[in-house]
């Protein structure tokens, strides 16, 4: 009787074909750090109008992005060269992915310019600096997984 192949074969375990990059969304920054914004209840009622209008645009692209990425979760054969069909497949989701994203990211950029309008500049000083925070811990977690995808050891902590 045969045994069942290891787990790390399993093609739910395998990276996604089809990537969707993180992004930073300030509005949800706002809402996350009010105390530490000392937003007023008239601010942060705006700005949670702003961020679920955003919502509301963004989802059915959002569940675009998530449809492409199921679709396309296992990264292809395990072994030998994919086809001409899954290759050209593969170039129209990603092209799909960076247009839908382009989409989300312009609309989370128009909330952002709405929200920040509403911030004193004492306030405006600290929402970008949590943005750039965000920011930098997104790539520095992109640039620990790259490390970690060719092989390379993250640097001892």
């Amino acid at each position: 009787m045969a045994s069942a192949p290891p787990a790390e074969w399993e093609i739910s375990n395998r990276p996604a074909a089809i990537e969707i990059p993180k992004f930073v969304n300030a509005v949800n920054l706002l809402v996350q750090h009010r105390q530490d914004l000392a937003l007023s209840d008239s601010q942060f009622a705006r700005i949670i109008r702003i961020k679920r209008t955003s919502d509301s645009t963004n989802s059915p692209l959002m569940r675009r992005l998530d449809s492409v990425q199921v679709l396309f979760k296992s990264g292809g054969p395990l072994f030998g060269n994919q086809s001409p069909e899954r290759r050209d497949s593969l170039a129209e989701a990603r092209s799909v992915v960076q247009e839908t994203l382009g989409n989300v990211r312009d609309h989370v950029a128009d909330a952002r310019e709405k929200a920040y309008a509403l911030l004193s500049a004492a306030q405006l000083a600290k929402a970008e600096d949590f943005e750039a925070k965000a920011a930098k811990a997104l790539e520095d977690e992109k640039s620990a997984g790259e490390r970690g995808r060719a092989g390379g050891r993250p640097p001892h902590e």
